[in-house]
């Protein structure tokens, strides 16, 4: 979407007389040398450039979905007022495809003994299921993922560990509960809360999408650690 916004920013500039503070404004940014920035990180030459005649640039085609709603799988899910919170964890850039870098990290901070650090941090029992955060969303497709637990008040951050502020913010939580078989890896279950979010629930929903960390919470459903519960928050507001 962004490369859309930026294709259509550059027609404009195209061989026109169109005042680049202008455009900028237009397409959503705040100043602009943001806007020159993530200009130039596609087009490969800035917005001045580019209102020069023989200048090349990019174009991404209008963005189109074919969504397929079969509607013979439930969706559980509830609007939550979420408080603002802190939460400390241990963070990880995550450069391309989430569900092989983050279990890939989550395996790491479970043998250095970082996932036993989080939960003693905060008061809670060695083993115990820690929480996922996305947050700072790049025009380069990057994103920071954290793997931690809220951080009750009057608890200190030891060094090494990384801390993430939770605004005030409305979330659709949706839900799922999952059987773990002996030969799959907690969290692996996530993708199928997931999927259908944004092909199915957005789509035909009176709701959209805001700013804002993104997060995957999971429980243990039994005693035995062969159940959890798996849940992904997304923050919302309704459409206008």
């Amino acid at each position: 979407m962004r490369n859309r916004r930026l294709t259509l920013a550059a027609e404009d500039l195209a061989g026109s007389d169109s005042k680049v503070i202008d455009i900028a404004l237009k397409y959503g940014y705040e100043s602009p040398e943001a806007f020159a920035k993530a200009f130039q990180r596609i087009h490969g030459v800035t917005p001045l450039a580019a209102k020069k005649k023989n200048v090349k640039l990019k174009a991404f085609p209008r963005i189109s979905f074919q969504i397929q709603i079969k509607g013979e799988t439930e969706m559980n899910y509830r609007i939550v007022e979420e408080k603002a919170s802190t939460a400390i964890g241990k963070v990880v850039i995550i450069k391309k495809d989430p569900f092989t870098e983050i279990p890939a990290f989550v395996e790491v901070i479970w043998k250095n003994g970082t996932h036993d650090r989080i939960n003693e941090t905060v008061g809670r029992p060695v083993g115990s299921l820690l929480n996922g955060y996305y947050f700072d969303f790049s025009e380069d497709g990057t994103k920071s993922y954290m793997t931690g637990v809220e951080l009750p008040e009057g608890r200190g951050v030891p060094d090494g560990l990384n801390i993430l502020q939770i605004p005030n913010q409305s979330y659709a939580v949706f839900d799922s509960r999952e059987s773990i078989p002996d030969d799959m890896e907690i969290g692996l279950e996530i993708l199928n809360v997931w999927k259908p979010i944004y092909s199915e629930w957005f789509p035909s929903s009176d709701f959209e999408q805001v700013e804002g960390p993104c997060m995957e919470k999971y429980y243990w459903a039994n005693d035995d650690h062969t159940e959890s519960i798996c849940e992904v928050w997304i923050p919302v507001r309704r459409k206008s």
